[in-house]
Order: C-alpha cells, then structure tokens, then sequence
C-alpha cells in the first residue's frame, strides 16, 4: 500500500510539474462572425517541444555526419589517385622489364648462334689432326676453344638472368593485379560512401523541412495566444458591460418600487432625470470631442499617406491630377456660418474626400512600374545622350541597358497587359507591358520570350530570358518606360520604388 501512495505521489508532482512548465492553453478564433476555441494540453505542448528538440538534434547530427562522410570521401579519393599512380608506375616498370627481356633474349640467341657455329667448327676437330697445322694455325685454335669456353659460360649466365628476370616480370604481374584490385576496393567504397553521403543528404534537407515546419507551427501558436488574448480582453470588456447593465436594471427596479411613494418619488424621478439630462450632455459633448478627434487624427493619417504617395508619384515625373483623373470643382465664393455638428460634419466630407484621394493615389501606386525588372545588374549606358556603341557618335537613348548573365529571367515591374511580343528591329526579341493610366515598360534584346501576347501579369511575373538579340553588343537588358508614348528615365522609377520599400 506504501508503494503505491509513493507512486502515487512520484506521478502526481510530474504532472505538477509538467503543469507548471507547459500550463494549459486555449486558443481562440473567429469564423464567420462564430467565436470559437481549442485547448491544447500540457502533454501536446511537451510533445510539441520534444519534437522539435529531436528534430534540432537530428539536424545537428545529421550535419556533423554529413561533414564526417565528405571528408571520408575525400580521403578516399586521394588513396584512389595514389593507387592509380602506383599502378602507372609499375606499368612503367612492367615495360622496362619487357624491353630489358627482349634485350637479353636477343643476345642470348646471337650467343647461341655464335656459340653453335663455334661448337660446329670444334666438333669437327679431331684429336692427332693439329700435327699437319702451323704453330699460328695451333695459336688460333687454343682461342677458339677458350673463346668456345668462354661464351659457354656467358650462355648460362644468360639463361639464369633471363629465369631471373622472368620471376620478377611474374611478380611485378603479382602486384599490378594486386594494385588494380585495391583499385577496384577503393572505387567501390568510394561509391558506398557517395550513395550514403547522398542519403544524409536527403535526410538532412528533410530534417530541415521539419524543423521549418515546426517554427512554422510555434509562430501560428504565438498568433493564436495573440488572438486569444485579445478575444479574452474583449470577453472582459463584455463582462463589464453586463455587469454594468445589471446594475442599472437593479436602479431601475428601485426606481419603480419608490414610484409608490407620490410626491416624494416623483421628486426623486425629477432629480434622477435632470442628472441623467445633465450625463447624458456631458457624455454626447465627450462623444462629440472623440469623434472630433478621432476625425483629426484620420486626416492627419491621411494627409500624410496622400503627401507619401504624391512624392512617390513626383519623383517618378508623371502628372497627379491627370494619373488619378480629378474631377474639376468651383462656383462663386458664400460665406456660411455652421453649428458645432455641421462643422464636424463638413471635416467629415473633407476626410472623405482625402481618403478616396489616398485610395485612388494607392491603386495608381500599385498599378506603377517601381520594381527593378533584373534581382542583380550593373547599369551599362543610362538614359538619354551617349556614344553609340556600334559607330562611335553621339545618339539619343530612350531607356537604361542592365548589363547581367545571359539567361537571367526577366520579371514584369509592375501588373498590367502584355501588348506587344516579338522581334522588332534593332530592339531584337522584345515585349511591351500596358501598365494603363498611359504608362508602358519594355523590355528588349532577350534571348526567349516567356509571355504572350494579351497575358495578364503581376510584379514578379517572368516574361523573358536576358539575351543579345538585336542591334547589341553583348548580353544585358534594355528598359524602357514611356508615358502616352513618350520615353522618360527608368531610374525615376526604381528611385520611387526604393523610396515606396523604405517607408
């Protein structure tokens, strides 16, 4: 019975624990104007942290391991290079051995000839027959015997080299087959090592998959405590609320049981009526002092988001009015003298009018080429006067070149229509963009077009491939922008955009 009150206890101050570290949570969301929620326990949340730990721990080690194999591999392939080496030089060596054999065995057959025709003539010497020769002829016939001798001997000698040297071409074929199969060892522990340094390849990519996953998963958490939070302020709010209106039914029902008493209730009634007159007033004047705060810090809001975007619009050369179409208004000047509420309501109209200006400055904005139609670039010619590549004179140039890798995709700098697709002269492979508002981009000497005509784009969209087609040089782009058919300097544009990206 002890041991189990021991177990007992022992699990009950783990789920304390396990309590306290990872408390429950309840997360909060709203669909379709429907609150809703989800509790996520103190056992998903350590399940959830052991998880991610595996998968950080799994990624460590499957980088360390990674690392460990390269270098396995290397070191692999420096053995392959030295056994590659060793068995050229033994072949070398395997070569000079034959040249030598063949050497020897030429001598020995010119000895043996040389040796047979000694032998020859000494065979048909016979003993008695020196009588009838000369003391010379006799002198002759001693060194030819000698000499006979002598390459006798040489002939062996020979024989036991050319033995010699046959054992060691046996050997030296020995270790070329012995080098050539560690040679085989080596490549295929090569090819082991790479197949698994390609598998830790994969497992370590989906390693990261995971833990991306899982971050993905603890910020979607942090949103929701977010959410929750705000949702369990506004339950609050809410409580209050009730709270509030309970007491003021419980006033009223004293209001109706004092009404009982004639006089005297109809006195307190009158005085609780004249309070509440004076409340409310005050109330209706601190609601109108919001409003009219809350009206003067929208337009304050307003006319600086409407000042950001004009000098967006200004540095980019075009003309506001004409952009965004204002419409024309006038009439005689009247003097007029407005309530409190008139005039609030006249500041209304005026933000009104502001913020469909903001509106309207917001869409042209977003309907504008700000974008840089290339990631990386270095800005060859720029727009305006310069020497012409190809002759050497001054010329007019109607957009800027961006010098860049041939093949370099090509995005659209801004939504609109894809009006115009082809070659086009000097221009080469070309596409033109209708940004509308009169505003239109194009984009020329490509290596491919990737859009087609009458295509909707966004920004980002990839319309081509850098190339040199066309009256150029060298691989770049050349950008352009013209507004109702007029070129104007790209680089306004990009200037713009950086400005838009920094606000």
């Amino acid at each position: 019975m002890a041991g189990w009150l021991r177990r007992l206890e022992r699990l009950s101050i783990r789920r304390r624990t396990l309590a306290e570290f990872f408390p429950e949570r309840e997360f909060h969301y709203r669909t379709e104007g429907r609150v809703r929620y989800f509790v996520l326990s103190s056992r998903a949340q350590a399940g959830l942290c052991a998880i991610f730990a595996l998968a950080v721990s799994w990624s460590i080690f499957a980088t360390f391991y990674f690392v460990s194999f390269d270098g396995v591999l290397q070191e692999k392939n420096r053995e392959l290079a030295m056994a590659r080496k060793s068995e050229r030089e033994l072949m070398g060596e395997v070569l000079r051995f034959n040249s030598r054999f063949k050497d020897l065995t030429e001598n020995i057959a010119r000895s043996r000839a040389e040796l047979l025709r000694v032998a020859g003539g000494a065979h048909d010497f016979k003993p008695g027959s020196t009588d009838h020769l000369s003391p010379a002829e006799r002198q002759k016939l001693a060194e030819s015997m000698a000499a006979f001798k002598a390459l006798s001997q040489s002939w062996q000698d020979l024989n036991a080299k050319s033995s010699k040297l046959e054992g060691e071409l046996k050997a030296l074929a020995q270790e070329v087959e012995i080098s050539l199969g560690e040679q085989t060892k080596l490549r295929v522990d090569r090819d082991k090592l790479t197949a698994q340094l390609r598998d830790m390849g994969e497992q370590l990519a989906a390693s990261r998959a995971t833990n991306e996953r899982l971050l993905a998963d603890i910020e979607q958490g942090k949103f929701f405590k977010k959410e929750r939070d705000a949702f369990s302020a506004r339950i609050r709010t809410l409580d209050e609320e009730v709270q509030s209106l309970r007491s003021a039914s419980a006033r009223m029902r004293q209001r109706a049981e004092a009404k009982v008493e004639e006089e005297k209730g109809l006195r307190r009634e009158r005085d609780a009526l004249a309070g509440r007159v004076r409340a409310l007033e005050d109330e209706l004047t601190a609601m109108r002092a919001s409003q009219e705060r809350l009206v003067e810090n929208l337009f304050d809001r307003s006319k600086k988001g409407v000042a950001d975007l004009e000098r967006v619009v200004a540095m980019t050369g075009l003309d506001i009015d004409r952009m965004i179409g204002t419409k024309g208004r006038g009439g005689p000047q009247v003097e007029a003298k407005y309530t409190e509420d008139e005039t609030l309501n006249e500041r209304v109209s005026d933000l009104r009018r502001r913020l469909e200006r903001w509106q309207s400055l917001q869409t042209a904005v977003k309907n504008l080429p700000l974008v840089a139609p290339l990631g990386e670039y270095r800005l060859a010619s720029g727009f305006g006067g310069r020497r012409d590549p190809f002759t050497g004179r001054w010329a007019a140039h109607n957009g800027i070149d961006m010098a860049v890798q041939a093949g370099t995709p090509i995005q659209a700098t801004g939504p609109g229509t894809v009006v115009l697709t082809g070659w086009h002269g000097g221009y080469g492979w070309m596409v033109e963009v209708d940004h509308g508002m009169g505003v239109r981009t194009r984009y020329a000497h490509m290596q491919s077009i990737l859009a087609e005509k009458g295509q909707k784009v966004e920004v980002g969209t990839k319309i081509g491939l850098v190339g040199s087609s066309g009256r150029s040089s060298g691989p770049h782009l050349h950008y352009e922008i013209l507004i109702d058919g007029k070129a104007v300097d790209p680089t306004n544009f990009l200037t713009a955009g950086r400005y838009v990206l920094k606000r």
